[in-house]
């Protein structure tokens, strides 16, 4: 995914070793708070099947850094890379403006939430 448009303090860990494409080629992207260590992950919601919606993204967040996805908690089911890019921008800026912590995590929830009922960005 394209990440240059995440606010400050934001980066995306190219390629992490834990995540495994052998089977499933679709991306995993992970982003972390550079200060904070929140961790934001956007990954297919399902497996790579014919009968499944292969392009459904789940964004998922925990509030420490992790590799372990059993840790992270699902908020979010967008499609595709673009819009999986856009709700990942619109958390970390929610985040970013409550200050970190829980409380921005639940406001960057929130805006990702109001965003996608709203339909815009």
């Amino acid at each position: 995914m394209e990440t240059d448009r995440l606010p400050e303090g934001w980066h995306e860990e190219s390629d992490p070793e834990f995540i495994d494409r052998k089977y499933d080629p679709r991306p995993v992207t992970v982003f972390r708070h550079v200060d904070h260590g929140a961790t934001l992950v956007a990954m297919p919601s399902e497996p790579n099947a014919a009968h499944t919606e292969s392009d459904t993204y789940r964004l998922a967040v925990a509030d420490e850094e992790t590799t372990n996805f059993g840790d992270v908690e699902p908020f979010a089911e967008v499609r595709g890379d673009d819009e999986a890019l856009d709700a990942a921008e619109t958390f970390a800026e929610a985040y970013n403006a409550e200050g970190g912590g829980d409380a921005g995590i639940e406001a960057g929830k929130r805006a990702v939430a109001d965003e996608r009922e709203t339909g815009r960005k």
